[in-house]
């Protein structure tokens, strides 16, 4: 197997992972019961999820959005029932955004979904790709967090 020159890895990553993006989304399904809800409101889900108490200002700053609009995104999900907006502890002025139960369980169906998808994918490769992929992981998590705009 050739090297290829390392200025061509930013521009294989992107590609790459673009495609793993597109290809999640087509594969994602909506939780029972629910329709297939935009990408900005996936997001600001996806983070609520894994930061709960986070605020409005905190995921625009997160998403790279206005908060404004991120407003509007967490007022209509509250109304769904996937959020939970509560006063924040340490400042009554503050609010702090919760997954609701229902956002719980609709995140654990979908989670549980695409991760089968990636084990049948991955049941599709040879034995040694699943240990090369699992063994690049941390240092594509590095890479992540060393693109992440500074706080």
């Amino acid at each position: 197997m050739s090297e290829r020159p390392s200025e061509q890895l930013p521009s294989d990553l992107v590609r790459l992972v673009w495609t793993l993006h597109r290809v999640l989304r087509q594969r994602q399904t909506p939780p029972t019961g629910e329709s297939a809800r935009p990408l900005a409101q996936v997001e600001v889900l996806r983070l609520v999820e894994s930061q709960p108490g986070v605020s409005v200002r905190q995921v625009a700053t997160a998403l790279g959005m206005q908060s404004n609009n991120v407003s509007t995104l967490v007022t209509q999900l509250t109304r769904d029932g996937f959020i939970d907006r509560r006063p924040s502890a340490h400042d009554r002025r503050f609010v702090e955004l919760h997954p609701t139960g229902k956002m719980i369980t609709a995140g654990t169906e979908v989670n549980d979904s695409l991760s089968k998808a990636i084990t049948e994918a991955l049941q599709q490769l040879p034995p040694q790709a699943e240990q090369r992929i699992t063994a690049a992981l941390p240092e594509l998590w590095e890479l992540a967090r060393a693109l992440a705009p500074a706080p």
